[in-house]
């Protein structure tokens, strides 16, 4: 114990702890401050940041080029934040793992590579890094033409993008010991949002305090180095007086800091003035203590449970050609060739949303509004197996709502919401958290508008392994069902489920069960106000129309364990294909059934007999599939495919980054050499030089020179390059390494002194150098991972043998 004190109560360590409870304020802070954000996954992104800038700190970097470097990883990080990519990036390395030994092998042997997982998983990432870049373009533009859009996930990736930068700032200067200059950005960081936000400044006198002990332990710790260089003798008693002085007037100074009032020139000018108006008056009014008694009305949701589509039959709107409204999508072009058909996609466009069913029709439950401006998005995350779609919506008379397909996400006009459930506007949330935000609509005046919603991609494969693991939002609303349901309607559920063993089977068992025995008949009259809708439907009338086939599915889906709601808009309509536009009149007026998956989310279902039944996929598209007829090897098919998964459209973020290395390395890095002192300057150079180099050459040997390390280096660039048959790089890169090394030995050994033409020489030298290092340093990894696999397949045919 003893010990673990000594270790723990030195300056660095103490220093280091220090450091590490200020980023938890410093993280915590913001988090508290701001709305929608986790402390814990900004104290992590904190941590990494200090992490990489204190290790670019102790292998002396140049601050520009470090710099460059922390600006990289941090753009990195924070894109697979916000996309949501970490899960899928672990699954692809676990998949390229498991291919390994098909793919390498493959190569000199002919046999089939079941790269499957690989693709998908590729798939999953480029659409979470399309989805995402979509979000970051949106709020640039909006931005750019002065309309502010308010994208929950933007504005988290912005503030984690910050704090990395300020975090890195920290841990560089942690290594210096400068206490001031590390703390003070952290600290205005929180000045600054303590107070946009007006919330307490706890974490921001916690940080000033924080700072005070820095400064006295790194002071103390300063001083014990300079002494033990000089060998001066001093008393261990000095380390616990140092720590009693520290700790009394840190807690001193901050206490002072914290009860000290902040009083600023302009509140004394306000006092003295109204003292003045006081002294001058002879009466002074007294402030009104009436109070407004109005009480803010809440919203009533109507409880007089419906059926949607009544009111259309009584008012004869059933069988009415008058159009609605008309939706472009843009995803076919104009057909001009009248004979040419158009296979246009099917949509249904929502407008309300229900959730609780009371046996003689449906209500929603408490939906308070929330207005959104132009282009704000609701869904504050990047949707895994979603697709986007933009819908140009033209309404010939304003119905007062919005209608979209899918999950409306933004709109360009002003808008109101009235909301079940908000999305969770934490710190990048998960998808689970994402699909459980439920709202019954979407209320606007507008005649015309845009708007971008989410649909999605997944196969009844994935519905079919999907978990029944269902949130308790969704089980809560969305398994309820009255108790004087008639039991013969739950007998039906589970006679028709029976043979189905997961959600997906048991919803398709309903919608067809539904769609073979009950006609679709316009010609009927509302139900009995004495009898459950579902149980009249089912039993007695035994025909009807969109109403009770909807309502019917989602009391027996309830009854058999799936979460399923009602949902009333339109049917696709008819499809202009001339005008590429969907045109919906009022005869396409529809109800629907949604069910939901875990991970998935809502998808539609059909029980109506008079639609078409929705047709899915089965699987997920581009599979790959190895023709064993064709005299290629399947490893060459693998590529050809994975190639064209849109792999240039992903990669654009690293693209930039690559972009700004070699604005950097092509210009601003020889810039900055040039400002150094040559000899200074020659000595960098060659250090950067022998760190790349050094992972070659071997281990290091005692009283080893210069020269003993290019001789190991050179022998082992030509192994590494010659067994790849690159023998011109071999080559020049030889001549390079032996070039840069006289180089660097002129400016150290002979009488001649340095100058700045021979650090443009060597520039030029390491320029190509580098390079030629990386790829041999690369070469020589794959030499060492082939050499480990063939070794273990060795192995495995031994043992089968």
């Amino acid at each position: 114990m003893r010990r673990l004190l000594q270790r723990i109560l030195t300056a660095n360590a103490m220093g280091l702890i220090i450091v590490l409870i200020a980023l938890q304020a410093l993280s915590s802070g913001v988090a508290t401050s701001l709305r929608g954000t986790n402390k814990e996954i900004l104290f992590s992104v904190c941590i990494l940041a200090a992490w990489i800038g204190l290790g670019f700190s102790r292998i002396k970097s140049n601050g520009w080029q470090a710099s460059a470097w922390i600006a990289a990883v941090g753009v990195i990080s924070m894109w697979i934040l916000g996309a949501g990519l970490a899960y899928p990036l672990f699954n692809l390395l676990k998949s390229v793992i498991v291919a390994g030994p098909q793919l390498l092998p493959s190569i000199g042997y002919r046999f089939d590579v079941d790269a499957q997982q690989i693709v998908d998983t590729w798939t999953q990432i480029v659409g979470s890094s399309l989805a995402l870049q979509l979000r970051l373009q949106n709020w640039w533009i909006g931005y750019d033409v002065h309309v502010p859009i308010n994208d929950v996930l933007v504005r988290n990736l912005l503030w984690a993008f910050i704090l990395w930068f300020v975090s890195a700032w920290v841990g560089w200067h942690t290594v210096r010991r400068q206490a001031v200059i590390a703390m003070l950005p952290a600290i205005f960081l929180l000045l600054e949002v303590t107070n946009y936000s007006s919330q307490r400044a706890d974490a921001l006198w916690l940080m000033v305090f924080l700072m005070l002990l820095l400064m006295g332990v790194w002071n103390y710790g300063n001083h014990v180095a300079q002494w033990e260089t000089r060998q001066v003798d001093y008393s261990d008693s000095i380390r616990y007086d140092s720590t009693q002085a520290v700790l009394l007037l840190a807690g001193v100074i901050g206490f002072l800091s914290f009860i000290t009032p902040s009083i600023s020139w302009r509140e004394i000018r306000d006092y003295l003035r109204e003292r003045e108006r006081a002294s001058q008056s002879q009466t002074a009014e007294k402030p009104s203590t009436q109070q407004n008694n109005t009480v803010p009305q809440k919203r009533i949701v109507p409880v007089a449970p419906l059926l949607p589509r009544e009111h259309w039959l009584t008012g004869g709107f059933a069988t009415s050609e008058k159009i609605v409204m008309t939706i472009k999508t843009g995803e076919l072009p104009p057909v001009v060739i009248e004979s040419l058909t158009t296979n246009a996609p099917r949509y249904y466009w929502r407008s309300v949303v229900y959730d609780q069913y009371v046996s003689a029709g449906w209500v929603t439950s408490s939906a308070p509004p929330q207005s959104f401006t132009p282009n704000t998005p609701l869904i504050p995350g990047v949707l895994n197996k979603y697709r986007a779609l933009h819908l140009n919506v033209l309404m010939n008379e304003p119905e007062g709502r919005i209608f979209w397909s899918g999950l409306l996400n933004s709109a360009d006009v002003p808008f109101t919401v009235d909301w079940r459930l908000r999305p969770q506007s934490e710190l990048f949330p998960d998808q689970t958290a994402l699909l459980q935000a439920d709202m019954f609509s979407a209320k606007s005046d507008a005649t015309a508008y845009k708007v971008d919603s989410f649909l999605t991609t997944a196969t009844i494969e994935d519905m079919r392994s999907a978990s029944t693991e269902y949130p308790d939002e969704i089980r809560d609303r969305y398994l309820q069902l009255p108790p004087d349901v008639p039991e013969r309607v739950h007998t039906l559920a589970e006679q028709i489920t029976a043979e189905a063993s997961n959600p997906y089977d048991k919803a398709k068992a309903i919608e067809s069960y539904l769609r073979t025995n009950y006609p679709y008949d316009l010609a009927i009259s509302a139900p009995p106000q004495d009898q459950d809708v579902a149980d009249y439907f089912l039993f007695d009338l035994k025909r009807g129309y969109c109403d009770y086939y909807a309502t019917a599915m989602v009391v027996l889906a309830r009854s058999s364990g799936i979460p399923a709601r009602f949902v009333s808009g339109y049917a696709p309509g008819g499809y202009d294909a001339p005008n590429a536009q969907y045109v919906i009149r009022e005869l396409n007026a529809h109800s629907w059934v949604e069910v939901y998956f875990p991970e998935i989310g809502w998808v539609e279902f059909e029980p109506t007999a008079a639609q078409p039944e929705i047709v899915r996929d089965e699987t997920d598209e581009n599979p790959i599939v190895i023709d064993k007829n064709k005299p290629e090897k399947p490893i060459s098919a693998f590529l050809f495919r994975l190639i064209h998964l849109d792999v240039l459209v992903w990669f654009t973020p690293f693209l930039i980054l690559g972009l700004l290395g070699l604005i950097y390395f092509g210009v601003i890095e020889r810039i900055l050499f040039l400002q150094l002192e040559p000899s200074i300057a020659m000595d960098l150079l060659y250090k950067r030089f022998y760190r790349s180099g050094r992972p070659l050459a071997g281990a290091y040997t005692q009283a080893e020179t210069a020269n003993e390390f290019t001789s190991k280096l050179i022998r082992k660039v030509d192994d590494v390059l010659s067994r790849f048959k690159r023998l011109k790089i071999s080559e020049r890169t030889r001549d390079n390494i032996q070039q840069l090394t006289n180089i660097y030995q002129a400016s150290l050994f002979d009488d001649h002194i340095a100058q700045t033409d021979d650090v443009k020489m060597a520039l030029h030298v390491w320029g190509a150098l580098r390079i030629q290092l990386f790829v041999a340093r690369v070469s020589d990894l794959i030499l060492r991972l082939m050499h480990t696999l063939l070794n273990r397949i060795k192995q495995r045919d031994h043992r089968i043998s």
